[in-house]
């Protein structure tokens, strides 16, 4: 947001040959206005400055070659440029967002934390429009009817039938523990996106993986592919890997980046697994291949089984966010005792791994469940888990519902978050009813959820084909 920024990278593409111009975005340090948070106003701004830089005939700038890119806010402003501006070339959006609505009020949860991280940042290092904190507090209050429209004028998202006219290149990456602008909301939108494109999948928090470029740092691999997409898409050079689509780095070795050069890739398969209840000991139900469904352990009877609403489960998705920069920086993993997990507010399933697993993609839980009253929050753990029962986190999602009807059975699909990881072991499933990561629905005591053993509660879990000859996809080491 300042415009010093980016300032090392601004020289390093001067010296390439490149018109630099870098801007401080309205409201944010001393530029004038309010923080719009990437509104109307924020948007006609980008035009502006190309009108600038194209005004300036003594700079010789070229119209016809025009690039937008940024980290975090720019990146989304950049995206949201190359989508209303018919003169932008490419856009490169490093942690940006393709949904507001879904950065904040995914799938029905606030995001507590860094919403407020948001909205307190905007106090403090500029001008914050009284627009922003008042539809942060309707997110709060699960008024998503309130936030939608706010939310949509401020989303990539919303503008796609302008690519699907104009299939402007975009250079798009994202990190995996960012729990601001989630990875699979980006994957999500790289996936349905028509035009030319690239992503890159990181080990990092919000924007950290991509800022060390800012100081010009040789080795960083984001900044690297970034010049190389420029100089292809505003020189015509050649040398960038326009055929690798996807490049996801591996969470156990980050040297390895798996190269994927078609997407959906033939090299990833899916495990299926349908929920077992708990056994005889009632330590955990099972992950159960489909062929041995849940039905078929009890006889075809349809089992049920409850938990109820406790701020303590036994479950821990982090600290928030000194955990998920504690497990990025120093390997520090958040680890669960699934041993002394509550079994009255939470439970988890449990199936061995015959072999080491690289999971690398989203995984999809499918939930069939009846909540006793019509506001509930629903927390899910993937974990890898040892020989001790010890449950170190590895992906985790949420849902909630401020409207529903209480003792209505409900079936629901998921994504959690997308991961790229070597799991040995076992594999977990948690579920409980809270998490500080998010704005509960409801906290009374008495709310319980009920979930139903059938073929329509189940994971599906993405798997890389280590060695498959189905393709020339590899992983590099770099």
């Amino acid at each position: 947001c300042s415009e010093m920024e980016y300032i090392m990278e601004t020289i390093k593409l001067a010296e390439l040959g490149y018109l630099v111009l870098e801007y401080a975005t309205r409201g944010w340090w001393p530029s004038s206005g309010t923080i719009q948070a990437a509104g109307r106003k924020d948007q006609l701004d980008t035009s502006a400055v190309i009108d600038y830089v194209l005004s300036r005939k003594d700079w010789q700038p070229d119209p016809n070659k025009i690039a937008l890119a940024g980290i975090s806010y720019g990146a989304g402003l950049a995206l949201l440029g190359a989508a209303h501006d018919p003169r932008v070339t490419t856009a490169l959006a490093m942690s940006g967002w393709p949904s507001i609505e879904s950065a904040l009020f995914h799938n029905g949860s606030p995001n507590l934390i860094w919403g407020e991280v948001l909205v307190v940042s905007g106090e403090l290092l500029g001008h914050l429009d009284p627009s922003v904190p008042a539809m942060w507090k309707q997110v709060l209050h699960g008024n998503e009817s309130g936030f939608h429209d706010w939310a949509a004028e401020r989303s990539v998202e919303t503008f796609m039938g302008a690519f699907e006219e104009r299939p402007v290149p975009l250079f798009l990456s994202s990190n995996m523990e960012d729990r601001l602008f989630s990875p699979e909301d980006m994957f999500n939108f790289f996936e349905r996106y028509p035009g030319p494109k690239k992503l890159l999948l990181n080990q990092g928090i919000h924007a950290t993986a991509e800022i060390g470029g800012l100081a010009d740092l040789p080795w960083n691999h984001i900044w690297n592919e970034a010049i190389e997409w420029l100089n292809h898409y505003l020189k015509g050079t050649a040398g960038l890997q326009l055929d690798v689509l996807v490049d996801v780095q591996l969470r156990s070795d980050k040297s390895v980046r798996e190269k994927f050069y078609e997407w959906p890739s033939k090299r990833i398969a899916s495990l299926d697994f349908e929920m077992g209840p708990r056994g005889v000991l009632g330590l955990h139900g099972s992950l159960l291949p489909p062929a041995a469904s849940a039905r078929a352990e009890t006889g075809g009877r349809l089992v049920n089984e409850s938990i109820s609403f406790s701020r303590k489960s036994g479950f821990n998705a982090g600290f928030p966010i000194i955990g998920e920069a504690l497990q990025v920086f120093v390997d520090s993993r958040i680890a669960s005792n699934l041993l002394f997990a509550s079994k009255q507010h939470a439970i988890w399933y449990y199936t061995p791994l015959a072999r080491k697993t690289r999971i690398c993609g989203t995984p999809v839980l499918s939930l069939d469940f009846t909540p006793s009253a019509s506001t509930w929050q629903l927390v899910a753990y993937l974990w890898a888990v040892n020989w001790a029962d010890e449950g170190t986190l590895i992906s985790h999602g949420t849902v909630s519902c401020w409207n529903c009807t209480a003792g209505e059975r409900i079936t629901r699909e998921i994504q959690l978050r997308t991961l790229c990881e070597d799991v040995s072991g076992g594999l977990g499933l948690g579920l409980d009813l809270f998490s500080e990561l998010y704005q509960p629905a409801n906290t009374d005591g008495n709310l319980k959820m009920t979930f139903h053993y059938s073929t329509a509660f189940g994971l599906k879990v993405p798997e890389v084909l280590i060695g498959s000859d189905t393709s020339s996809e590899f992983a590099i080491v770099v």
